[in-house]
């Protein structure tokens, strides 16, 4: 691997975040093409067209499009490969981007300042996009095999695991707690505009601070399925592992279930052409934090110290993550 590698990959990577954030794969629906007449009836003002066309241009040029005499964009191999991963994309330029480029000039690296640099909302978004490609059919058909009726999803972003939960099991109702201001601000609108208001309710609070509120309690109570995707290497970083697992037991004592995902620490000591998609992203966000990553056996020792049955354990498609059926 070389320099030039890595520089023209960090300029794809800002190319491809633009193309999701503006809407242009989406233009392709589920093909691998479309016609660049779609643009007019898209009745898109005049700027919107020109950097649609200006990302589409540049986008040919880097090998992510064919741009046909007939008039239609086509995806290449890398475009589609690209539009699959896009929510790493939007996880880590759109969502650690500005923390990546400034986390050096923070002087008390444990200050909430550290994440003042952090989009919460493209982090919820980016989360949510690589759930739907690779991890959500396994936790749809998981659900399908319990009885669920209120869930609590903690750490849960814009509520779009909560809307889509919903809208598949037609009598659950849920509740999400999420720490980050933009994450609650775009979920509210998404409950809104996916006509939730009476099913589902978020707050946005720090999870463990939640599990004290009394104005929560009594919800809490009612709740029969715990989800948390991708959050538990944050809970366990503010305090001890098996103490934060007792204290979401002791918040939710009827839930039958805890339905818990994360990526763990991987085994990669260098980073070579095979090494796959997330796991240095993942690691060094963590890493300049001082945020620690712990191994997947660490998990499961902690899950038993804790008291619980490990009913099931699922590879969720990217690596080193999995999903824990814990009652």
């Amino acid at each position: 691997m070389l320099a030039s590698n890595l520089f023209n990959g960090y300029i794809g990577s800002n190319l491809c975040y633009h193309l999701e954030k503006e809407g242009i794969f989406e233009l392709f629906g589920s093909n691998s093409s479309f016609d660049k007449s779609i643009l007019k009836e898209k009745n898109f003002d005049n700027q919107k067209i020109k950097i649609i066309e200006s990302l589409i241009s540049f986008s040919t040029k880097f090998g992510f499009f064919v741009d046909s005499d007939e008039g239609k964009i086509s995806l290449t191999p890398l475009g589609m490969d690209m539009r699959k991963n896009v929510g790493f994309f939007t996880w880590s330029i759109g969502g650690y981007g500005n923390f990546m480029r400034n986390f050096t000039d923070l002087k008390d690296e444990k200050n909430n300042s550290l994440y003042s640099l952090i989009d919460g909302a493209n982090v919820a978004l980016g989360s949510r996009q690589a759930n739907r490609e690779y991890m959500w059919n396994t936790i749809i058909k998981e659900l399908k095999r319990l009885n669920i009726s209120k869930i609590v999803d903690l750490g849960c972003g814009a509520a779009g695991a909560l809307i889509d939960i919903c809208k598949i099991f037609n009598k659950v109702t849920g509740l999400g707690i999420d720490i980050s201001h933009k994450a609650i601000e775009a979920a509210e609108v998404n409950i809104r505009n996916n006509s939730m208001d009476d099913r589902i309710c978020v707050v946005n609070q720090n999870v463990m601070e939640a599990t004290d509120d009394a104005s929560l309690i009594a919800t809490f109570e009612t709740v029969d399925t715990v989800i948390s995707f991708m959050m538990l290497h944050d809970l366990f970083n503010i305090k001890d592992p098996v103490d934060v697992l007792r204290t979401l037991q002791k918040t939710f004592p009827k839930a039958k279930r805890f339905l818990l995902a994360d990526t763990f620490m991987s085994d990669e000591n260098t980073i070579t052409k095979e090494t796959p998609i997330f796991i240095y992203g993942f690691e060094f966000v963590h890493h300049f934090m001082n945020i620690r990553i712990y191994k997947k056996e660490e998990y499961i020792d902690f899950f038993s110290k804790a008291g619980f049955e490990i009913e099931k354990i699922q590879y969720l498609n990217v690596p080193n993550t999995y999903l824990f059926t814990l009652k």
